[in-house]
Formats: C-alpha cells, sequence, structure tokens
C-alpha cells in the first residue's frame, strides 16, 4: 500500500471515528436535556393539578359539602377529561385504595420508561392522604429521537464517500512533491544525474527539494570526477602498456641478436648499447610513476629551502645533459627563500629544463629564475627559447604520457610523464602553476610559491 493510500485510509478513519463519536456524544446530551425537561415539565404540570384539586376540595367543604369517594372521583375526572387531549392521563388514590383512574397505567411510583412519565405526589394537607398520579405518553419524543438518528446514518452514507473525494484530493496534492522527488531519484538511479526537482513551496518540501537538488548536484559532481578518473586512469594504463611494449620489443630483439653465434664485437657493443638504454628508459619511467603515486597518497611537509642552494642541486643534475644538447643554463636569482619540499622542487625544474633542452637546439639557452610576484609570492621559473607550442599543445602538456613530438621524446628516453610530474608537484605545494609558450619562440613555466616569511612549515 503507497504512502498516500495509507494517509488517506487513517485520516478517513479518524475522521469518521472523531465525527461520529461527536455527534452520538451531542444527541445523547440533547436527549439527556429533553428528558430532564420533560419530566420537570410532567412535575410542575402535577403540582399545579394537585394544587388545583386541593383548591377546589376546600370549596367543596366550605359549601357544607361532605367529601366522599364519589366526590372526590368527580372532581379527579373533570381535571382528566381536561388534560386528556394533551395525552395525559391522572389517577387519584387514597392511600392504598384507588378512587379514579384516567391514567391507563398500572404503575404507583414515579418512573421514566419509553413510553411515558409517571409522576405521583400527594395532595397539600389535610388531603395528605390523597396522592395524585400524572402519567405522559413520551412516544413522541423518541420517535423523534428515532428519527434523528435514521436521519443522522442518511448523513453518514452522504458524507462519507464526499469526504473520501476531498480527501483523496487533498492528499494527492500534498504529497505530490514526494511524487515529483521519488520520479526524479528513480530517473538519477537510471543514470540522469543532471535531472532535478523543481518544488515552489516554501515549507518542508521545498526545504526537502533543495536539499534534494543539492545532493543531486554533489552526486553529478562526484559522478564526473569518478568518470574522469576512471578515464584518466585507463589511458594511464593504455599509454603505459603502449609504453612499455616498445623498449621491451627492443630490448627482446637485440637479446635475440647477441645470442647469434656470428656477431662481431663491435656488433655486440652496439646491441648492448641498445640495451642499456632502453632500460634506462624503463627506469625512469618506473620512477617516474612511483614519484606520481607518492604525491598523491601523501601530504609532504614544507620547509625553509635556498633557492641558490636548490639552483645549483638542479644545475648539477642537469649539467651533463646540457653540456651534450650544447646548451647554457643562466640563473637568475633575486629571492633567496621560499617554503617547499626540497626534492620535488628539484624533480620540478629538472623536469621542465629537460622538457627544455628537448625543445632547443644547440647553442640556445636555457634560463632559471626566482623572483617575488606580488606581496606574498615568489615564482620559480624555466624559460626557454625553442620550438614552443600551439594552443591545442599547451592545453595537454600536463596530460599523462602526453608528447608534443613522440620521435624526439622517444629518441631521448621520454615517457610523456615529467610535466603531468609537475602538476601534481605544484598542487602538493598549494602553488599555482602556470605553462605560456608560443610556437618557434619558446616557452615559459612557472610555479608560484609562498614567501618564506609569510607561510609557516605545515606537516
Amino acid at each position: 500500500m503507497r504512502f498516500w493510500q495509507k494517509t488517506l485510509l487513517v485520516v478517513l478513519i479518524l475522521f469518521i471515528v472523531a465525527l461520529d463519536v461527536s455527534v452520538i456524544m451531542i444527541m445523547n446530551k440533547s436527549w439527556q436535556l429533553n428528558v430532564e425537561r420533560e419530566v420537570q415539565r410532567a412535575s410542575n404540570e402535577q403540582a399545579l393539578i394537585a394544587n388545583n384539586i386541593y383548591e377546589n376540595l376546600n370549596s367543596i367543604e366550605s359549601r357544607g359539602m361532605t367529601i366522599n369517594d364519589g366526590v372526590l372521583a368527580d372532581v379527579a375526572r373533570s381535571y382528566a377529561d381536561y388534560y386528556r387531549p394533551q395525552d395525559i392521563g391522572l389517577q387519584l388514590w387514597n392511600q392504598d385504595r384507588l378512587i379514579y383512574d384516567a391514567a391507563g397505567t398500572t404503575v404507583k411510583e414515579a418512573a421514566v420508561t419509553e413510553q411515558e412519565i409517571v409522576i405521583s405526589g400527594e395532595l397539600p394537607a389535610p388531603y395528605q392522604h390523597l396522592q395524585l398520579l400524572y402519567r405522559r405518553n413520551m412516544e413522541e419524543l423518541y420517535t423523534a429521537r428515532n428519527e434523528l438518528n435514521r436521519y443522522f446514518m442518511y448523513i453518514n452514507f452522504i458524507a462519507g464517500p464526499m469526504l473520501i473525494i476531498l480527501l483523496y484530493m487533498l492528499i494527492r496534492r500534498l504529497t505530490k512533491p514526494l511524487r515529483l522527488l521519488s520520479n526524479t531519484s528513480t530517473n538519477i538511479a537510471k543514470g540522469n544525474y543532471s535531472e532535478r526537482v523543481t518544488l515552489p513551496n516554501n515549507d518542508e518540501f521545498g526545504e526537502l527539494g533543495q536539499n534534494f537538488n543539492q545532493m543531486a548536484e554533489a552526486v553529478e559532481r562526484h559522478v564526473a570526477e569518478l568518470s574522469a578518473m576512471a578515464e584518466e586512469k585507463q589511458r594511464i594504463v593504455d599509454n603505459l602498456a603502449h609504453e612499455l611494449r616498445t623498449p621491451l620489443t627492443s630490448m627482446q630483439g637485440f637479446a635475440q641478436y647477441l645470442n647469434s653465434a656470428n656477431i662481431s664485437e663491435e656488433e655486440r657493443i652496439t646491441a648492448s648499447g641498445y640495451i642499456w638504454s632502453e632500460t634506462l628508459r624503463l627506469k625512469n619511467l618506473v620512477f617516474k610513476l612511483l614519484d606520481l603515486s607518492m604525491i598523491n597518497h601523501q601530504p609532504i611537509p614544507l620547509f625553509d629551502v635556498s633557492t641558490v642552494e636548490l639552483f645549483e642541486t638542479v644545475g648539477q643534475i642537469v649539467q651533463k645533459n646540457l653540456e651534450q644538447a650544447g646548451i647554457s643554463l643562466v640563473l637568475d636569482i633575486t629571492v633567496e627563500r621560499v617554503w617547499g619540499d626540497n626534492d620535488l622542487l628539484t624533480s620540478f625544474l629538472v623536469n621542465c629544463i629537460e622538457n627544455s633542452i628537448h625543445a632547443s637546439s644547440k647553442g640556445a639557452e636555457i634560463r632559471l629564475l626566482a623572483y617575488k610576484q606580488g606581496e606574498d609570492g615568489v615564482v620559480l621559473e624555466v624559460r626557454d627559447f625553442g620550438r614552443g607550442m600551439n594552443s591545442r599543445q599547451v592545453e595537454r602538456a600536463f596530460e599523462p604520457f602526453y608528447r608534443v613530438d613522440n620521435a624526439r621524446s622517444r629518441a631521448h628516453g621520454g615517457a610523456g610523464l615529467g610535466l603531468s610530474l609537475c602538476r601534481q608537484i605544484a598542487e602538493a605545494h598549494q602553488a599555482q602553476l602556470s605553462l605560456t609558450s608560443e610556437e618557434n619562440k619558446g616557452t615559459s613555466i612557472q610555479i608560484i610559491l609562498q614567501l618564506h616569511n609569510i607561510a609557516g612549515p605545515t606537516s
């Protein structure tokens, strides 16, 4: 049974029970008041008749007549004839002896039954031995009550269906927001994460709708993030498989070549050199992947880092590659210290410089700069004047395994992970990363860190 059906049934039962109980209590109270009123009326009339009979008897005695049973009967008869059209009967008793009977009842004591009201009382002295019994018919009052009960049942039969229809319309209207929420949640469960519910009400349902939409937005955002992460992981796996296939195939081929019996020493050295270079390529690839994994899963502490020592360390690491490429490295330091992780910043700058070496021609220059930006920032920048990149290449430059020039990158043992690692190093430092490039004019990569006197070490 659905919620609106349960609500309709419960409200209908409670309403009918409450209404019927209230009406029955009112009818019973009204009936009680009517009976009490009729009893009071009968008591007053009985007292009035008894007083009138008393006066008549006094008048008879004053005329010197003797009061006997015949006289008493005549007096009682005169009043009985007068009240008979009003459906009132009288009896006159002299102690336990019946003098006159126009009541048609055997009840001598006062009583209230479904047919009549019986009131009995003595006459005033000196006629207290006489007792007047008053009977009033109650059938009309009971008939009216029965008619009222039938009318109440008739109203119930009419009001019940009308109440059901009105309650149905009201409850369906009140539960409409729940149906909208249910339909929207069903659509979201089917994958339509952009579905939203519109509830213009400002009541609790309106608040529920707003909270539901906020939840749906959060779900959509998380699903989009998970989808992007899944796609990113799948792309990394695909690219990794592709990157591993080439060096492994080369190593396998040259290993088979070395197993050949008829090769010269020079050919053996050449084959061994190829295997060595591919081994180094695989080693660099694995280390880069490990660096990416460590940055993703571990928070890094920040320390006071000397930019002079940092740049000297970077220069020593890339010195051999610079000499082989015939490229010079120019240092420009105007800010002496920053907050960061020395090893990660070293890795960042080395990767940027190696990319610049691959993009530069012999005799070119690469600049490594450290300078202040604004009041609370330090920029570490690697700037070259090589081939540069177009706008689309700049957009994809930080994607894992993306290479602007596949042939040149493979020739240098690159896997396209350098700039991706640089991006994650910047994120680990909560720093801004900027890359600007123009074809045939060069590329500039900047990481914007905090000054050493602005932020303290974090752990």
